[in-house]
């Protein structure tokens, strides 16, 4: 992707200014993609702290402010990754951009602006489209010298985490389906142990790919676990899609999903809705003109409910009888 030479010149030239999407701007490019669509509607009431709902993706999401400070002096405000940092070599936090040039970081870690004049592409790249970068010079007297490198395409590196966490809010994530036995046409009683599932086909990994100035950024979603909604304020969490009941099943069946409801607030039964929401793990990759890291994580990721169930939940009756 890169061709390298180095050279000595006498001056610098013009600087010019290729951007490298920060947090800010991916929230902005976010927030502007979706500016049809009410974006952080209120929605579910089931979005855990620090997400909101998204309507165009029908899922809870983080929710990034830009230049929302939420920590104390010297804390990180955005653990999650929301900010995005570009790191010098020995891993410390430099600006992005300064005076108009751009970070560029492995193997490069200097600040570049285009070549000025270009000159000719480098030998086996005559027939391509691209641009030669120079290093911020380091200038001794009235000599400077840096190193220059070829750009298939000529733009400045891509961020690829930044790229990634934008996708978010396109990534197919699977609504689950929540499925419970006793089904809801029968009940169950108090300490039962009821079998939750989803579809096995939902249980899977997704992905999303977007390819820009010489780069392509896929972000994967990979299911890590299923947390019930059991309607009264309680949940469950099960590793997997739990196993369907089929009629016939053995009462000893096993399962590595169910739940049993401990007490009741109708002495006539509670009828109760469950649902189910999928944890995503989140993880990106870069490749081609990717600046600083090619992979990375995005920490997790609860998708929004699909569909709902219910169950009535009744008192076993001791019955006495008394000989006569």
């Amino acid at each position: 992707m890169h061709s390298h030479r180095s050279v000595t010149r006498a001056s610098t030239g013009v600087f010019a200014c290729l951007g490298l999407i920060t947090s800010t701007a991916a929230t902005a490019l976010l927030l502007t993609a979706m500016s049809n669509q009410p974006a952080w509607a209120d929605g579910p009431k089931d979005c855990p702290p620090g997400t909101g709902w998204n309507d165009q993706l029908g899922a809870c999401i983080e929710i990034t402010i830009p230049g929302d400070d939420t920590g104390e002096p010297g804390e990180d405000p955005d653990p999650g990754g929301g900010v995005t940092e570009c790191h010098d070599e020995d891993g410390s936090v430099v600006a992005c951009t300064k005076d108009g040039m751009t970070w560029w970081g492995s193997p490069h870690y200097c600040y570049a602006e285009p070549q000025n004049p270009q000159g000719d592409p480098p030998r086996g790249h005559e027939n391509e489209e691209g641009m030669w970068w120079s290093c911020e010079p380091d200038c001794a007297g009235s000599n400077c010298s840096g190193e220059v490198w070829w750009v298939v395409g000529g733009a400045a590196s891509v961020d690829g985490a930044a790229v990634a966490r934008q996708m978010v809010v396109t990534i197919p994530f699977e609504l689950a389906d929540a499925k419970i036995a006793p089904s809801p046409t029968y009940h169950t009683y108090i300490s039962y142990e009821n079998w939750l599932w989803i579809e096995s086909a939902q249980w899977r990994t997704v992905s999303q790919t977007k390819s820009l100035q010489g780069a392509t950024v896929t972000l994967t979603a990979t299911p890590s676990y299923v947390e019930w909604d059991m309607g009264n304020d309680d949940t469950k969490s099960c590793v997997g899609p739990g196993r369907a009941w089929v009629k016939g099943m053995s009462e000893n069946a096993p399962t590595n999903c169910s739940y049993a409801y401990d007490s009741m607030e109708d002495p006539e039964g509670d009828t109760w809705t469950v649902s189910a929401q999928i944890n995503y793990t989140l993880a990106w990759t870069c490749s081609g003109n990717c600046g600083g890291s090619t992979s990375g994580d995005l920490g997790s990721q609860l998708a929004a409910a699909g569909d709902s169930t219910t169950i009535t939940v009744l008192q076993r009756q001791t019955v006495n009888k008394n000989g006569g």
